[in-house]
């Protein structure tokens, strides 16, 4: 267990570690660090640097300023907003096109609930429990909780059971489609989004999961933005990485176009701008340049406006 440290004995600790305050001076940091974050968060970004392994310096950071911290810091933040906004567009226009889809069949609506309760004998209850007490989901499931259809049912259940409906009703219909084990990954990256976690602070080996990259989108950017299988493979094993790229993947077939104009000139602006105006920062950490470099490239594909 570590001891409870104050601030100026976070400095130092920093300072042990191998962190520089050339940039932004002790002082400073030690206001940052009252007033804008904490440093167990930023200290997580220092996971993308190496540590050296020789000389009198062994087990310290290199080249790892304090300001290199808070700006990725910085530009994490702008980018879990950009990726909240765009997932939550995903998710309407999923229920758009699962709904126009289940349109064109001779499903009832109402069978096809029944089916998913069945098979998960627990969602019908913890729907109702979870979302009847909130003051806008109160008074749809008081009217529905007895005649639950497809049509009503989008309005309460999560981005997961959204994924579980889509594929048995691509069952029920004899349909192929990849679409409901993507909706995953969004799920995963959402969920991150959403309760503030850091998202580019761990882009070094090794990472917490590994999902095998969907063939369709390993295809499409194998194709398109001319980077070799192997090189796209060692990146998407990275679960920001990956759930990201699903993300743009998603997106660009799922979301209108009028709708994906106005996500798309944030996301350029966010990596053509703001990620670049600190880029002698990251100079010689092979790490975050060649991340930024492959999600460039996915940016630069998919986000034309």
């Amino acid at each position: 267990m570590r001891p409870k440290l104050s601030i100026p004995a976070q400095i130092k600790d920093m300072k042990g570690a191998g962190i520089t305050f050339d940039i932004i001076s002790e002082a400073d940091a030690r206001r940052y660090l009252e007033t804008y974050t904490y440093y167990f968060r930023i200290k997580a970004y220092a996971k993308n640097y190496e540590k050296y392994i020789s000389t009198e310096k062994q087990g310290q950071y290199i080249n790892l300023d304090f300001a290199y911290l808070v700006d990725l810091s910085e530009i994490d933040a702008l980018f879990r907003d950009l990726i909240i906004k765009m997932i939550l567009n995903l998710e309407h226009f999923l229920k758009v096109k699962l709904l126009s889809e289940f349109n064109m069949t001779h499903e009832d609506g109402y069978e096809i609930i029944q089916d998913l309760f069945s098979m998960q004998p627990e969602l019908k209850s913890k729907i109702e429990e979870e979302k009847s007490n909130t003051s806008t989901s109160n008074e749809l499931i008081a009217k529905y909780k007895d005649s639950w259809a497809i049509w009503n049912i989008l309005e309460v259940i999560s981005l997961g059971t959204l994924a579980e409906l889509y594929a048995l009703f691509n069952n029920r219909n004899g349909i192929k489609d990849s679409l409901p084990r993507l909706i995953h990954p969004v799920r995963m990256l959402r969920n991150a989004a959403a309760h503030n976690n850091c998202l580019i602070n761990r882009l070094r080996p090794p990472y917490s999961r590994g999902i095998p990259p969907n063939y369709d989108l390993r295809n499409e950017l194998t194709n398109s933005i001319k980077i070799s299988r192997k090189s796209i493979d060692n990146k998407l094993v990275h679960p920001f990485i990956h759930d990201f790229a699903v993300l743009l993947f998603l997106y660009s077939r799922i979301v209108p176009v009028s709708v994906q104009e106005s996500a798309y000139i944030n996301m350029n602006d966010l990596f053509n701008n703001r990620m670049l105006r600190n880029k002698e920062y990251y100079k010689g950490n092979s790490t975050i340049e060649s991340s930024f470099n492959f999600v460039k490239k996915l940016i630069d594909f998919y986000c034309v406006t």
